[in-house]
Parts: C-alpha cells; sequence; structure tokens
C-alpha cells in the first residue's frame, strides 16, 4: 500500500512526472537550436528578399536535388515544436491549436528573417514548417494526453 502510493502524486504518477519534467528540459536547447539556426548563425545580407511560392518544389523537379535537403530540414525545424507544445501547455491540447501556434511562429520566423535580412521570406518554408509541426503535434497531443491524464487503475485503498 505505501509503495503504490508513493508512485501517485497529483492524480498523475512519478514516473509521468518525471517524464514531463525531462521532456520540458529537452525542449530547452531545442528553442535554442532554432535560434541559432534560423538567425543567429546567418550572416546579413542587407537586402530584403522574397521567394516566390513553390520555388523549392519547381527546382526540386527541374533536378536541384540539393534543395529536398532544404525541404526535409525545414519539416524536421518545427516537427519538435509540434511535439513539444502540448506538453508544455496543457491548453495547447489539440492537434488544429498546436497547428495554429506553429504556423505564427513560422511567419515570426520568416519574418524576423527579413526584417534582420538574415534569410529569404519564402512562403515555401512556411509550408514545410507547418507540415513537419503537423506531424508533430498528432504525436505530442496524444503522448501530452497520456501524460496528463489520472491513472484510472490505482485502487483506492
Amino acid at each position: 500500500m505505501f509503495g503504490k502510493k508513493c508512485l501517485y502524486s497529483g492524480g498523475i504518477g512519478i514516473i509521468k512526472k518525471i517524464l514531463l519534467i525531462l521532456l520540458r528540459l529537452l525542449s530547452l536547447p531545442y528553442v535554442y537550436g532554432v535560434l541559432l539556426i534560423t538567425l543567429i548563425w546567418r550572416k546579413p545580407t542587407y537586402t530584403h528578399n522574397f521567394k516566390p511560392p513553390f520555388w523549392e518544389i519547381a527546382q526540386l523537379i527541374k533536378g536541384n536535388g540539393r534543395l529536398l535537403f532544404d525541404i526535409i530540414g525545414n519539416i524536421l525545424l518545427l516537427f519538435p515544436l509540434g511535439f513539444f507544445l502540448p506538453i508544455w501547455f496543457r491548453k495547447a491540447d489539440r492537434p488544429k491549436k498546436v497547428i495554429l501556434i506553429c504556423f505564427c511562429v513560422s511567419i515570426a520566423i520568416e519574418i524576423t528573417q527579413l526584417i534582420t535580412t538574415r534569410g529569404y521570406f519564402e512562403t515555401d518554408d512556411l509550408l514545410h514548417n507547418t507540415i513537419g509541426a503537423s506531424m508533430g503535434a498528432l504525436i505530442g497531443c496524444s503522448l501530452a494526453k497520456w501524460l496528463n491524464s489520472e491513472n484510472k487503475n490505482r485502487s483506492k485503498k
């Protein structure tokens, strides 16, 4: 009885709480990494650049295989954000909410790159970031739901 009671705290098991804390701590290097990749490591071009919609896909079809790396990179860039948001915030409990938030983050990144001239404003990036965030949101919302659920199987002795 004592052992089982110690494994639960506030309706959520201790193991779930530890996992939740570890996942939240793991997200801190991710946020720093996104800032490094999208802004800090880039040198300013001193020109405000826009790319036309679907230019990456058009170039990929024409045979520029290097752009496949960029497309996959942009999908992977916000995948973790889609995954972590429901773990950070209980109100981000539905994939639609998470995807909308991630889309806004992607827009903020693109606008910041445009203003600081540390990259191009690319609608393709918005699309690819949102695809990645959507995949992360599906997994993250399911995991957050499980992590935040009370263990209904425990005995109430």
